[in-house]
């Protein structure tokens, strides 16, 4: 019995030992990836991922330790990186323990059981320098991102705006060489690329000084939404027209409704008409047009201009008055005559002038010979 025991864990042991040679023969070699840029703070942090070579399905496994105590740990997937390219992933930290001192944090990128990379970096929170800005505020919203800095003395930095769906950075630009002197200075950032209608996104910006090095971060979370604005009206008798133009890069795909009302104190409708508008993106304007089915009579009406946005929500709306004067009669006054002196001299006359000056020219070059 017991030989037949001692048989089964040989065979046991063989077949794991087997089964970690074949992991390890599947695993990738030389892969070529690797973080080349990592950056966190108490609460938040972001990396940079280069490979090589493709690869899909990664995990990158992050932790959080102060004094041989993990706070926290963040799992991040990457789908699929395109070789010799770079993928920007950020990540939040939750924790209650935010006593000053140094922290580290711990990186390793794994394909399935296969460990591509491994790294740790380290910072300090709760340094009592003084610090050579300060950021005020930052909005972030559909349009793109607002950032106010006041230096505490003169400073030249970097600043890199970055558009976060999840984890992924899905839009990124720097500013470089920004000289801060005494004044508070506000900076704008456009985002340059689409977002979807009721997602939540975040904007995160990332400010960088030299001599000595540091860094300073700030990230707000919003909804995108379509929004536009008008611009611009016309009215009379006859129509209305609106310029409509976007603040967003959700495209706006939704209507200009016109409502005519009566402005007796009653209110009544005279006509409402809703037309469709141009897709607008940030930035563009559009003039949308209406013709009354019927001229209005003379007098004095109350013109209601509405834009309707993709779900149905009013985002503009501007009210005004329409004053409609009685059209004018045009009398035809004029009569056919077949007086021909009575006409006005036209190409005929001026044929004959030509012909009578071209005459005596020929004359008076006879006359010279």
């Amino acid at each position: 019995m017991l030989k037949i025991k001692f048989a089964f864990l040989i065979l046991f042991s063989l077949m794991l030992a087997l089964t970690g040679n074949s992991l390890a023969a599947d695993c990738p070699e030389d892969t070529g990836i690797t973080v080349t840029e990592f950056y966190s703070d108490i609460e938040s942090g972001d990396l940079t991922v280069y490979s090589a070579t493709e690869m899909e399905g990664l995990e990158i496994e992050l932790l959080l330790e102060h004094e041989d105590e993990i706070l926290d740990q963040r799992t991040l997937e990457i789908r699929r990186v395109v070789p010799g390219s770079d993928i920007i992933k950020v990540f939040e930290w939750e924790t209650d323990s935010k006593d000053d001192g140094r922290y580290q944090a711990d990186v390793r990128i794994l394909k399935d059981d296969c460990l591509l990379y491994a790294g740790n970096y380290s910072f300090v929170h709760g340094r009592p320098v003084i610090p050579r800005i300060k950021v005020n505020d930052i909005i972030a919203n559909s349009q793109g991102s607002s950032l106010m800095l006041t230096p505490v003395q003169p400073v030249i930095v970097d600043i890199t705006y970055m558009l976060v769906d999840g984890s992924d950075v899905i839009y990124t630009n720097d500013q470089e060489r920004i000289a801060l002197s005494t004044m508070p200075l506000e900076l704008r950032e456009q985002w340059d690329t689409l977002l979807e209608n009721d997602k939540q996104y975040k904007g995160r910006v990332k400010v960088r000084m030299y001599k000595p090095s540091d860094t300073i971060t700030v990230m707000q979370g919003f909804t995108a939404k379509d929004d536009v604005f008008i611009s611009d009206t016309y009215k009379d008798a006859i129509g209305a027209s609106a310029t409509i133009e976007g603040r967003s890069q959700v495209p706006f795909s939704g209507a200009v409704r016109f409502t005519v009302l009566e402005n007796d104190g009653n209110g009544n409708i005279v006509e409402t008409v809703t037309r469709k508008s141009p897709v607008l993106l940030s930035g563009d304007d559009e003039t949308v047009e209406n013709i009354w089915e019927q001229r209005l009579n003379k007098g004095v009406y109350r013109l209601i201009i509405e834009v309707i946005g993709n779900d149905g929500d009013i985002l503009a709306v501007r009210e005004t008055i329409i004053e409609a004067e009685a059209p004018r009669n045009v009398t035809n006054t004029s009569t056919d005559t077949d007086d021909s002196s009575n006409a006005t001299p036209g190409f005929p006359g001026t044929h004959s002038i030509i012909i009578l000056i071209s005459a005596v020219l020929i004359i008076r070059l006879n006359s010279k010979r």
